[in-house]
């Protein structure tokens, strides 16, 4: 190598060396930190705890998922600490078997549903392969993180109704996501029928920021649920030109009559989040 290209080699683990250290040196800021990413049509959201923990809610019908969390974690950090799969939906995991395989896991928590998907097949066998702690939560349990950070689960049942069916989607978990007094609500890709349900039994749904459920499905996000949130954001997570028409305009409606502000991954990209302790 020339020695100009050496002396440029230099430079640049020069600056990621300061870069890395950097970060080592001034460590967590005490805040929680929300990245909605932006991944296609897909979901995905990286939560950065205020001691620096990492959970990854969803992995994105891509790898993009993969390039959006790692311009997000710390330079050299390879842990996260908990992966969080809604459901077995290919738009919702599809980098997930290469986070196993890139990072370290603390552990995976998941719906516990049958599926033979292939990439959610590679998902379980890669757990079992590096021993990573596989969670199975069901509705009205809760698990509890650092820095007094909770996950509520609130859908699916045990036992789910025959009723609604053998589709995955209404099956997904429904989290409610609590540090002190900020709240956040992710639905997965539940309908309707799943949303009047957790209404008619008067579960525990308000929360600052609604995870609008299906990319803006017009099966989802009955007004009733909406109402019983009461959100002061609704975030949709979808992809440009997408070919299912998500959000479909009957929702965004609905939303501007509640006067619930929105924010689209498809106009607006990834959104920050941060709560100050």
């Amino acid at each position: 190598m020339p020695k100009s290209g050496k002396a440029a080699a230099t430079v640049i683990l020069i600056f990621f060396g300061l870069l890395a250290f950097r970060e080592w040196r001034l460590g967590p800021d005490g805040n929680l930190r929300l990245h909605f990413l932006s991944v296609g049509q897909g979901d995905s959201t990286l939560v950065i705890l205020p001691s620096g923990q990492k959970i990854m809610i969803d992995g994105g019908p891509d790898w993009s998922a993969l390039a959006e969390a790692g311009e997000k974690i710390p330079f050299l950090d390879r842990r996260i600490d908990l992966l969080v799969l809604s459901h077995p939906d290919k738009d919702h995991m599809l980098s997930f078997p290469e986070f196993l395989r890139r990072y370290e896991i603390g552990a995976i928590l998941l719906a516990g549903v049958k599926d033979s998907n292939p990439k959610y097949l590679e998902i379980l066998a890669l757990s079992r392969e590096k021993n990573i702690p596989v969670i199975i939560k069901k509705a009205g349990e809760t698990l509890s993180l650092p820095d007094q950070v909770s996950l509520s689960l609130i859908w699916p049942p045990k036992h789910l109704p025959k009723t609604f069916g053998s589709d995955a989607n209404e099956a997904s978990l429904v989290m409610l996501f609590k540090w002190h007094d900020h709240r956040v609500l992710f639905t997965g890709d539940i309908g309707q029928k799943v949303e009047t349900a957790l209404v008619a039994a008067k579960a525990d749904l308000k929360a600052d920021i609604l995870k609008i459920a299906h990319h803006g499905s017009r099966m989802s996000s009955a007004t009733g649920f909406l109402v019983a949130v009461n959100p002061s954001l609704a975030l949709i997570s979808v992809g440009s030109d997408n070919t299912y028409g998500h959000p479909h305009p009957s929702i965004i409606n609905r939303l501007n009559k509640l006067d619930i502000p929105v924010h689209r991954t498809d106009l607006s990209g990834s959104l920050l989040i941060t709560w100050e302790r």
